[in-house]
């Protein structure tokens, strides 16, 4: 602000308070197939009703164990984001439904015009069987309000006047229809006039005069055949078509068309539940909610999760009109001779019923569609994106080392999570699990897995899979990733998830092999975590070392959590700094920035000592120039106590403890 020239007194305000921001380091990142939901994309799944109701439930039938492992997860966190890997060259298909849409009836109107003053009208609806449902007589008055052939015909046919809602006269300026009002339920309309009421024709077509002669007059309605209403998914699957349980449970996605008390309802249903319903949707002759309005723009196709619709005619695209069924015109009415009258499609009423989604396609499921390409951020690079704030990954039940690499070398590349990857499931010997990690059993692994981003786990545990009733083999990733968020949820991410303490799992019931500590001793020194069966303690997971071979603080798993968090912690205290002079000061509110959260972390028991210096030392006059600040941070890691050694000396008798 500006400084007055006068005297005065002057109070500006300078804020330089920069906190650290909370980052959630238990937002689990997971690649996977699934039947249906979206593709390659990371698709924020917040419960294990949601993931189901986006990508359907476990198929044992897919490869690895995608959606096992987030329903676990689910268990522990409402923050997972899940890829639908697909092979991005493979086209899809849209299990789709076919929905009948209701023809017109017929409409026949015959009738007997003597040369009266008056006129009645004899009505009957016949339904698609031939039995009449609706009969009746309305008489054709003017009066003050209705003074024009079509409007005295419009209120003899009101339904009102007439007292049933199953034919009614529609008009449009001066034009007269007449239609029952369930189009495309095969019933017919039969209409008898009698009297001459000053006109012969009820349409603007023509006024041809009567002769008072008797006449028989077919009027044929239009029929708005071959137009169905197509229903698609959202997503590409075969999910997504129906199919039965033994037990009779529905599976997949249907469309429900119902009416409830005369307005229209088009209901979603997903695996066997309903997950959506559009109501009040009336198709009547003056209802704004149109078959277009309703099926073709924000009604469905803007609010729906699941389905988008359209409608077709003879295989090409169709504009629905405004209302349902068909417009007819009643041309020749009273006049000599037999007419037709041609029509457009109007007031067309979906059929009811249940419409089953078929014709989706699973695409690509190898192993290898997991991958995906950087350049179209498919596959596991979906995952490449620092607005999703993940911090651990996983590939359940994958174990393809081409695979495995690439997920390891994307969470190297981005920083941003930690890798939890799993030997083959089906290896029996404690020896034959070191070489494949060790790239040595010449099958599955062609080099040693080797990295700080990256944690293994073996032996598999056996865990009850409600969706298949039976116990199953369980990739131990998934368990080694929930006990990293339960780890968060009772400690810090930098405590070691492991142990008895945050080790230990609940829900598997046995382990694959049994390990004794000879066994557990051989898998640590090459870099396996073990999961051990202990008698008394249960299945617990008793180790937490990354697959890095070089011995370094980021050897161990809570080290190297605690480097994501600590990185992602820096990189938004960074971003006030940025294109602010490269000076003294704001080296000095660095420093200042930075330090509070080096406080933070040893408070929290992440680090035992922390240093930050941001300075003209670290500032050379040849950084200055190339427009870079830098601040050195120095930090002593917590370790973990993983070996506990309790000395026991024995002393004579005489001895004297100090």
């Amino acid at each position: 602000m500006a400084i007055p020239t006068s005297p005065s007194v002057v109070v500006l305000e300078n804020d330089i308070s920069v906190y650290a921001p909370n980052v959630d380091s238990s937002v689990v990142g997971l690649v996977g197939f699934a039947n249906k939901g979206p593709i390659n994309k990371a698709t924020l799944i917040t419960s294990q009703e949601n993931l189901i109701r986006f990508f359907g439930r476990p198929d044992t039938t897919l490869p690895g164990q995608g959606l096992e492992g987030a329903l676990e997860i689910l268990e522990a966190t409402n923050q997972l984001y899940f890829v639908r890997g697909i092979d991005p060259t493979k086209v899809l298909a849209y299990a789709s439904a076919n929905v009948a849409v209701g023809a017109s009836p017929a409409v026949y109107v015959s009738g007997y015009v003597p040369a009266t003053t008056t006129s009645s009208i004899y009505y009957a609806v016949k339904n698609n069987a031939g039995n009449l449902t609706t009969t009746g007589t309305v008489d054709l008055v003017s009066s003050t309000a209705n003074t024009t052939k079509a409007q005295i015909f419009e209120a003899a046919f009101n339904p009102a006047a007439i007292g049933s809602q199953n034919v009614f006269a529609y008009v449009d300026g001066t034009n007269v229809y007449l239609a029952s009002k369930y189009a495309g339920s095969g019933s017919t309309l039969q209409v008898s006039a009698a009297g001459d009421f000053g006109f012969s024709s009820l349409n603007v077509s023509g006024d041809a005069k009567a002769d008072g002669a008797s006449n028989n007059i077919t009027v044929s309605g239009f029929t708005a055949s071959n137009v169905d209403l197509v229903v698609n998914t959202i997503y590409p699957g075969a999910g997504y078509n129906l199919s039965l349980t033994n037990a009779g449970e529905t599976r997949g996605v249907s469309i429900e068309v119902n009416n409830v008390s005369t307005r229209d309802r088009l209901v979603v249903n997903s695996d066997g539940a309903q997950v959506e319903s559009f109501n009040n949707l009336e198709f009547s002759p003056t209802s704004t909610d149109s078959l277009e309005n309703i099926l073709n723009s924000d009604v469905i196709n803007n609010q729906s999760e699941y389905v988008f619709a359209d409608l077709e005619k003879g295989g090409t695209s169709y504009v629905a009109p405004n209302q349902f069924g068909a417009k007819v015109t009643l041309a020749g009415f009273g006049g000599n001779g037999e007419t037709s009258v041609s029509g457009t499609p109007r007031f067309l009423k979906v059929i009811e019923g249940t419409y089953s989604l078929a014709g989706g396609e699973s695409g690509g499921t190898t192993a290898s569609n997991l991958v995906g390409t950087a350049a179209n951020k498919s596959g596991m690079y979906a995952l490449d994106d620092d607005t999703l704030n993940i911090s651990l990954g996983l590939i359940p039940g994958i174990t393809d080392d081409a695979v495995q690499n690439a997920f390891i070398s994307l969470a190297e590349t981005s920083k941003n999570f930690f890798a939890i990857v799993a030997a083959p499931q089906g290896i029996g010997e404690v020896q034959d699990a070191i070489k494949w990690a060790n790239g040595q059993d010449g099958e599955t692994r062609s080099a040693a897995l080797n990295s700080s981003y990256a944690a293994t786990y073996w032996p598999w545990v056996q865990v009850f899979n409600p969706f298949a009733s039976a116990e199953q083999w369980y990739d131990p990733s998934i368990f080694a990733a929930r006990q990293c968020v339960f780890t968060d949820s009772v400690a810090e991410p930098w405590f070691a998830p492991a142990g008895f303490r945050r080790g230990r799992l609940t829900k598997p019931t046995d382990t694959e092999v049994r390990l004794n500590q000879g066994d557990r001793d051989a898998l640590y020194s090459n870099s396996i975590n073990p999961i051990a069966n202990d008698s008394t303690m249960g299945i617990t997971i008793f180790g937490q070392r990354t697959t890095q071979r070089a011995p370094t603080a980021l050897d161990r798993v809570n080290v190297r959590r605690l480097m994501i968090y600590i990185r992602k912690v820096l990189l938004e205290l960074g971003k006030p700094f940025q294109f602010e002079p490269n000076d003294e000061i704001s080296w000095s509110q660095v420093e200042e920035a930075i330090n509070p959260f080096i406080s933070d972390l040893l408070a929290r028991r992440a680090i035992i000592e922390g240093v930050v210096r941001c300075d003209s030392s670290m500032n050379t006059p040849a950084r200055v120039d190339r427009n870079e600040l830098w601040c050195s941070v120095q930090i002593k890691p917590t370790k973990a106590a993983e070996t506990i050694v309790f000395e026991v000396n024995l002393t004579s008798q005489s001895a004297t403890f100090n």
